[in-house]
C-alpha cells in the first residue's frame, strides 16, 4: 500500500470510528487500522507467492528446489535470489550482478566467491568455490589483484569449510550466511 492508498484508509476508518461511542473509538480505531494492514500484507503476500512462481517456473525442478530451500533457510524470497541469479532451461546458473557494491579489491573478491559458491549450490547441490573459477570471475569484475589474490584468499578462511589454499573450497556455514546478507544487500 503506498501513501496516498494509506492515507485514504486512514481518513476512511475516522470517518467510522466519529460514528462510535466516546469510550470505544480508541479501540475501534485501532482494530480497523490492523484489520485494513493485515488486508494489505496478505494481497503483497499473494502477488509475492504469484512473482515468484513466474521467476522460477521455466528452471528445472532440482534447481528450483535449491534455491527454494536456500531461501527458506536464510530468510531470503526466492525473487530476490532471482535477481542475483539466473537459470536456465539445460541448468545453468549464471551471476547476473553487475554491481557488488564494494569498493575494495578484497571485498569484491570475497563477494564473488560467496556468489560462486550459492552458483554450484543452485546448479550442483553442493557449496564448492573452484579457485580458478574465482580468479575468472574475478579478473570478468575487475576485481583481480594478482599481486594479492592468494594472500586475499586465505584472508577468507572464515567463509570456508577447512580452507585449502589453491583448491576447491567450500562454503561454510558463516560463508552461507554471509551469501544470503550479501544477496539482500544487492537487491535492495
Amino acid at each position: 500500500m503506498n501513501k496516498a492508498d494509506l492515507l485514504k484508509e486512514i481518513k476512511e476508518i475516522l470517518e467510522v470510528v466519529k460514528n462510535c461511542p466516546q469510550n470505544l473509538q480508541e479501540k475501534c480505531f485501532e482494530i480497523l487500522l490492523n484489520n485494513a494492514l493485515n488486508q494489505t500484507k496478505k494481497s503483497s503476500t499473494s502477488n509475492t507467492t504469484l512473482e515468484t512462481t513466474q521467476d522460477i517456473g521455466n528452471i528445472p525442478n532440482e534447481i528450483s528446489k535449491r534455491i527454494k530451500t536456500f531461501a527458506g533457510q536464510f530468510g531470503l524470497t526466492e525473487t530476490s535470489v532471482t535477481k542475483v541469479f539466473l537459470a536456465d532451461e539445460s541448468g545453468n546458473v549464471s551471476i547476473e550482478v553487475t554491481d557488488l557494491k564494494a569498493k575494495k579489491t578484497s571485498q569484491q573478491q570475497r563477494r564473488l566467491a560467496l556468489l560462486i559458491g550459492a552458483r554450484h549450490q543452485f546448479m550442483e547441490g553442493s557449496f564448492d568455490v573452484p579457485n580458478d573459477e574465482l580468479r575468472e570471475m574475478c579478473v570478468t569484475y575487475g576485481a583481480y589483484d594478482a599481486a594479492n589474490f592468494a594472500v586475499n584468499i586465505k584472508n577468507f578462511k572464515e567463509i570456508f569449510a577447512g580452507f585449502k589454499s589453491g583448491a576447491k573450497n567450500k562454503l561454510s556455514l558463516a560463508g552461507k550466511k554471509q551469501t544470503a546478507d550479501l544477496i539482500k544487500e544487492l537487491t535492495l
